[in-house]
């Protein structure tokens, strides 16, 4: 994408992120590259989770979504909710300081 290459600050496929909205915090995964002029987009799973309306063709939020990325983090499985959380909390406290 023109907007930011995510190959260059390590993001693939399991990276594990922190998603934000209004004091609610889900960790998610990144499972693919969406459309090339957009970043920040979120499972239905997740939008529901953060209390956005999750229906593709009348929900979502033009903005106020923080999203961290951790770099070179691997969630396995993929598909393990939680082990995106108990990484996700792992990496979030090394983030701040509270490891």
């Amino acid at each position: 994408s023109p907007l930011w290459d995510y190959n260059y600050s390590r993001i693939r496929g399991g990276t594990v992120a922190a998603v934000i909205h209004r004091n609610r915090l889900v960790y998610a995964v990144v499972g693919d590259a969406g459309p090339t002029d957009l970043i920040g987009e979120a499972s239905h799973a997740t939008a529901r989770a953060l209390g956005i309306d999750p229906d593709p063709a009348t929900g979502g939020v033009n903005s106020g979504v923080t999203y961290i990325l951790f770099r070179d983090s691997k969630v396995t499985p993929i598909e393990s909710h939680r082990a995106a959380v108990t990484l996700g909390d792992r990496l979030a406290r090394k983030f701040v300081g509270r490891s």
